[in-house]
């Protein structure tokens, strides 16, 4: 879609070739599959206005009654939602988490045209503990540096992460690094280490008091914990990461194909 970047603009651009009325597909779900292809390519972005009723009756040449079944769905699903008075606003969508590439959470906050933020709450070198040095191949005695970090999109808290890295591998990184950046980025940069692959586990718990604390949610909450050995392009671990994700602000999104499939077909 050939479109500005808030929906009082998009109202006015030309994006109702997007409805084919010749398709099998009813015309609400045709616009409500148009409407979350703006939310989440960022183009709609969270708490932004959108098209009337009206206006996107206009641009999309169809009914009333037609619109409003598409809106209603989204509203209920969270995706956008109705002040009265006000109009119809972008929700805080979930953020659709892709389990492949191996990127960072900067990168992906950035593709959805939102701004990354970190606000380091934990800084420490340490001896290893038995399962971070099992995870990392190092030994007990073997020196980690520990780093807290509360992680944001548009300055709203979205995950609790504990980083653990091998201080011979990584160098000499600063509390102040850290802040506000990211950290593969910044690995990348002073000591060459790019992310090759990830070993990764993640289950639904219920958020521990600390961390809901952090979050901005109530004890208990619903949370994605996640655990990840990370290597490099060598196959050396450099990186072990136990993180909580907000269970209301994400959705993990993965592709899946049949290895098999010959033999399913044969």
């Amino acid at each position: 879609m050939n479109i500005d970047s808030t929906p009082s603009a998009q109202a006015r651009a030309n994006i109702g070739d997007q409805i084919s009325k010749d398709s099998p597909i009813p015309l609400y779900k045709q616009l409500k599959m148009a409407i979350e292809e703006l939310i989440e390519s960022g183009r709609w972005s969270p708490n932004s206005q959108v098209p009337s009723e009206r206006q996107l009756c206009e641009i999309f040449q169809i009914s009333r009654i037609t619109v409003r079944q598409a809106i209603n769905e989204l509203v209920e699903e969270g995706r956008l939602v109705r002040s009265h008075g006000r109009g119809t606003f972008v929700g805080n969508a979930l953020l659709k988490k892709h389990l492949l590439p191996l990127i960072g959470f900067s990168q992906e906050i950035q593709a959805r045209g939102q701004k990354p933020g970190a606000k380091v709450l934990q800084f420490d070198v340490t001896q290893a503990p038995a399962v971070i040095a099992k995870a990392l191949e190092i030994t007990q005695e073997q020196k980690i540096l520990v780093v807290k970090r509360l992680r944001l999109a548009d300055f709203v808290p979205m995950a609790v992460e504990v980083v653990h890295l091998p201080v011979g591998l990584c160098g000499d990184l600063k509390k102040s690094d850290l802040e506000n950046q990211s950290l593969y980025e910044m690995l990348k940069r002073k000591v060459s280490i790019i992310p090759s692959r990830a070993s990764q586990q993640w289950q639904a718990v219920a958020c521990p008091l600390n961390e809901a604390k952090l979050l901005g949610i109530p004890d208990k909450s619903p949370v994605f914990r996640i655990q990840r050995t990370t290597y490099t392009k060598e196959d050396v671990p450099f990186e072990y990461v136990d993180s909580f994700f907000r269970g209301d602000k994400y959705v993990f999104h993965a592709e899946l194909y049949n290895e098999n499939e010959k033999v399913f077909n044969s």
